[in-house]
């Protein structure tokens, strides 16, 4: 039996690495995302306090 790998299984293998890199990448771009949503909301929030101490 050999030990290496087959090529099919390191084809596999790598696509699958990828795969898990691309949707890591894309959470993380989207809890930044979400992280930026809520800052501005916080920051839109303030600013109608603001506002309405003004008035």
């Amino acid at each position: 039996m050999p030990t290496a790998e087959s090529e099919a299984k390191v084809k596999t293998k790598v696509r699958f690495e990828g795969l898990l890199k691309t949707h890591s990448d894309l959470m993380h771009e989207r809890k930044k995302l979400k992280k930026s949503l809520v800052r501005s909301g916080e920051n839109i929030s303030n600013q109608e306090k603001s506002m309405a101490l003004r008035q």
